[in-house]
């Protein structure tokens, strides 16, 4: 696994809507079209590809970084001919916007779209229109099942499954938990709320007091924590997604309070907050925002008319007849001790379990905001696809 950290440079909100991503829009409509399948995509025009992006959710830093890293792999495909120009639209959780920003993409002729969806059930309509009009669709890091297409994400249960399984091992299977979840009715979310469920069946003797959103929002996030620091005497852990640790450690404090067990973040301020918290026992597993350049360069490949390898794709986590996934396992795994061998790392493909020493380093050069990134190799891409 290539792994690269980036800096998130946050001058302001990007404009919501189509945008060209460099200096120029796109103005003129194609009148070349790509052919497109399950598996492969054509193109017979000398001029590069044009490729859009669809964001379905922009409230973090975490967004702003998935972002970032497809823009600067655009750029290059860019530079070397690979592609005429790309487009990034972004909506907060905007099923209605979502689907107007797709259409003005489909509209504007482009010759593949990647969606990451607000919801798996939002976009049928855009997908559908496209695939009319011969355009390629991937799905992008939050999984959707759509027929056609190709699904290039995050595995998030297994991602969430690492820390459920963590945390009931710090406990020893006993003890009392609240659970801070995510964005409700994202696909992720709904595969990270499974994957606990599913792991905590195993440790009868864990109990949940409470469980409520907190969309992925330090903000939010505190807000709930510290409701449940005024409503329960006694917690003994929390389980949380990632983006949200830092505001949970925030509500103990202004509790005058310690938390002494949580699931943590893989974010450079919150690995140097950790650092200086040598009593607190955590975990950083790191989704990476470059999930996105490993959906960027499938999607060129397909393009290409190249064709993906069936037998290594895998069920779509939305619906598991549909055998159309390349399934991402997180590049890192950040724990105290660093042991790869650990009950939590079982059957994970390419990650690797580093110490918070080694991961203080890795993002030393890096923005407080910063998440500890990876990406597929563009060989280890290559794997996927038939010669």
């Amino acid at each position: 696994m290539k792994k690269k950290i980036l800096a998130i440079l946050l001058a302001g909100l990007m404009v919501l809507g189509l945008a060209a991503c460099g200096s120029t829009g796109k103005s003129e409509e194609k009148t070349e079209k790509s052919q497109t399948s399950e598996t492969g995509a054509k193109s017979d025009k000398d001029s590069g590809f044009v490729i859009g992006f669809s964001n379905g959710y922009w409230g973090n830093t975490w967004r702003a970084q998935m972002v970032e890293d497809f823009e600067n792999r655009a750029k290059e495909y860019k530079k070397d001919g690979t592609l005429s120009d790309y487009m990034v639209s972004n909506t907060n959780s905007d099923a209605t916007e979502q689907l107007n920003q797709i259409n003005a993409m489909i509209d504007a002729g482009v010759d593949a779209i990647m969606i990451d969806a607000v919801s798996p059930t939002t976009i049928k309509s855009a997908v559908e229109k496209a695939q009319k009009k011969g355009i390629l669709v991937v799905i992008a890091n939050d999984p959707a099942a759509y027929d056609g297409t190709i699904c290039v994400c995050g595995n998030n249960y297994s991602w969430q499954k690492i820390q459920a399984v963590w945390l009931a091992e710090q406990l020893k299977g006993k003890g009392d938990i609240v659970e801070i979840s995510g964005v409700s009715g994202n696909a992720a979310d709904t595969l990270r709320l499974a994957a606990n469920k599913d792991v905590l069946a195993g440790y009868p003797d864990i109990n949940v007091l409470g469980s409520a959103p907190g969309n992925w929002s330090e903000t939010d996030a505190q807000s709930v924590m510290t409701t449940f620091l005024s409503s329960y005497d006694k917690i003994d852990a929390v389980l949380a997604q990632d983006v949200m640790g830092e505001g949970i450690i925030k509500a103990y404090e202004n509790a005058g309070k310690a938390p002494e067990v949580m699931t943590g973040d893989y974010t450079k301020s919150f690995i140097t907050k950790w650092a200086d918290m040598p009593e607190l026992t955590t975990i950083g597993v790191s989704y990476a925002p470059g999930s996105a350049v490993t959906a960027l360069d499938v999607t060129v490949r397909l393009l290409q008319g190249k064709t993906v390898k069936k037998d290594l794709l895998v069920a779509n986590p939305m619906d598991e007849s549909m055998a159309n996934t390349i399934m991402l396992d997180p590049p890192y795994v950040v724990t105290k001790d660093g042991d790869q061998d650990a009950a939590w790392m079982k059957d994970l493909k390419g990650t690797k379990a580093i110490k918070l020493e080694e991961a203080t380093e890795l993002l030393k050069d890096s923005a407080d905001t910063a998440a500890l990134d990876g990406w597929l190799s563009q060989e280890e891409v290559d794997q996927f696809f038939e010669e």
